[in-house]
């Protein structure tokens, strides 16, 4: 009787189960529908993000070696596809919008913020934002779910994005060629193979210096195209334009053509003369063929002035002459060194074009500055635009700009001696600065870059260099190492010790080939700037700022 009992109670029960199963079910089954697609969500979201930090990564490594050529991001941006498209989400292959996934940008440091932020730009970029999608408007489409349609949701919207940035750590040692042929696109023995800027050189003279950057050009297009130089005596008058197709020494109204043991019959100088007191048979004897020619032309130029020691005085002897003040930019020289200078008939200028021989004018002044008295104790010229030097200054100032806030910098110098002149700092606008404030052959004109890569060697394995920074060289120069020690060899015992070594050539007649075997020998490229120094000044622009986003890649975002 009992065991009846229990059946029937149990029977009863199954009986009140049976509903309750019916009714539960769904929710059970909703819930692993959901746990399943959750988990497919999570998984997505993953892939997906893991597909954007790759694509970002590799585009952005690839923007550092490859925008410089040509300043286009096509190249990065095709990188970046296929990297998505390499990298399954869910085991299915995804890709992206070239155009809307992948943005190019500049990252820069708030200080405040203690974070980078990301400004969407093609301008420099340093930068590579991109991002992978399913969603209804990307070429992938939105997410489908497997169980959810029991709840009525057959799909969802997924996206994940990364920036990544060339902003590593980075000790820099700038190295900088200021030999003598620094300033060669400004001689005037190049005027017919290039278009020189002689004239910009006299009218920064007296200022004011060149706008940073300074562009070059024809003369009537340049930012001194209205201004004037200073006057070297009676000099005041630039002449004929300096076109390399035109250009006629020989008929230059700027320039006076005085020849030894020739009486002068030049009437501006006979009206100065006569202007500044002299009488006419002074000024017969100024302007007559007598042996004391350099005497005689400093006083026509007016560079000096003559005192006869008494009537019928017809010799300028040294002692009779009074010399003008000297500008504020000229040190350690006397004007007779520019007299004789142009007489020569073996200067740089004159074994090039003789028609410059005995010609005299502010042409062959700014010249002569150039190619004798250009070392910083004869003269200042660190406010003139000498190219290619002031080129590779406004360079400079383009990698600072562009470099990254984690980034320290010296300045290495190297002429005949390679010299250390800024140590390694974060305040790396000082090198700029410092730079600015130099000129070519600043202390001495040879081309010593060997050891100009061992100051610069010294400057990253010194006390200010950081273990956990990357190491790297900016040399530039025009390549003819004309004195020290090999610069290859040393730029193999630079890779050596970790140091990567990026060369920039620049100037006429640039020996590219020794650049580049220094920067094959440290795992660099050669970066090479060519052409009119218009041209090879926004060259050297895009390399330099190229150059100060070459940090380590990393992701920001």
């Amino acid at each position: 009787m009992r065991e009846d009992n229990l059946n029937v109670a149990l029977q009863r029960r199954r009986g009140a189960t049976a509903p309750l199963v019916v009714v539960v079910l769904p929710v059970i089954l909703g819930f692993a529908a959901l746990t399943i697609d959750v988990g497919v969500i999570f998984n997505t979201r993953a892939d997906l993000q893991k597909a954007a930090d790759v694509s970002a990564l590799s585009a952005a490594d690839v923007l550092r070696s490859t925008f410089y050529r040509d300043g286009s991001v096509d190249s990065a941006r095709t990188v970046a596809t296929g990297v998505v498209e390499q990298n399954n989400v869910m085991s299915r292959k995804v890709t992206v919008d070239p155009g809307a996934d992948v943005v190019f940008g500049r990252a820069t440091y708030d200080e405040g913020a203690k974070q980078f932020a990301f400004v969407a730009t093609e301008i420099r970029p340093n930068a590579v934002r991109v991002t992978v999608r399913h969603t209804e408007d990307s070429p992938n489409g939105p997410l489908p779910l497997y169980f959810a349609n029991i709840f009525g949701k057959s799909e969802t919207s997924l996206s994940a994005s990364a920036v990544a940035a060339m902003v590593g750590a980075r000790d820099i040692a700038v190295t900088i060629d200021l030999s003598g042929s620094m300033k060669h696109d400004s001689y005037l023995r190049f005027h017919d193979v290039t278009q020189i800027n002689a004239r910009d050189i006299w009218a920064s003279l007296d200022g004011p210096p060149p706008s940073r950057p300074y562009v070059p050009g024809a003369e009537h297009e340049t930012e001194y195209a209205l201004d004037t130089g200073p006057t070297i005596g009676i000099m005041n008058t630039w002449g004929s334009p300096i076109d390399p197709d035109l250009y006629d020494a020989t008929t230059d109204p700027g320039l006076w053509y005085i020849p030894r043991n020739v009486n002068c019959a030049i009437p501006a100088i006979q009206a100065s003369l006569a202007a500044r007191g002299y009488t006419p048979a002074e000024i017969n004897v100024i302007m007559g063929s007598g042996g004391d020619w350099s005497n005689r032309v400093a006083v026509m130029l007016g560079l000096a002035e003559w005192t006869p020691s008494g009537g019928g005085d017809t010799v300028l002897n040294d002692g009779e002459l009074a010399w003008i003040p000297y500008p504020p930019y000229r040190k350690n020289w006397v004007w007779s060194e520019y007299v004789g200078w142009a007489g020569e008939a073996n200067s740089k200028l004159t074994n090039v074009h003789p028609q410059f021989q005995y010609r005299f004018g502010v042409k062959t002044y700014v010249d002569f500055l150039l190619d004798r008295k250009d070392n910083f104790s004869q003269t200042d010229l660190t406010a003139t635009p000498e190219e290619p030097l002031t080129a590779v200054k406004d360079g400079v100032q383009a990698m600072v700009d562009m470099s990254s806030h984690f980034d320290q910098m010296s300045l290495e110098v190297f002429g005949s001696t390679g010299k250390h002149e800024m140590d390694l700092s974060d305040d790396r606008q000082a090198v700029a600065d410092r730079l600015y404030d130099m000129q070519a052959n600043h202390y001495d004109n040879s081309t010593n870059m060997g050891e100009g890569l061992l100051r610069a060697i010294e400057s990253l394995t010194g006390p200010y260099a950081r273990e956990d920074a990357a190491k790297v060289i900016v040399l530039m120069s025009d390549g003819h190492a004309s004195t020290g020690p090999n610069p290859v060899q040393i730029a193999e015992a630079a890779a050596d010790l970790g140091i990567t070594i990026y060369t920039v050539s620049v100037g006429y007649g640039a020996d590219r080939a020794q650049l580049q075997a220094i920067a094959a020998a440290a795992g660099g490229i050669e970066f090479y700037a060519t052409g009119t120094p218009e041209e090879y000044s926004a060259q050297l622009q895009l390399i330099f700022a190229t150059l100060g986003g070459l940090g380590r890649v990393t992701l920001i975002e």
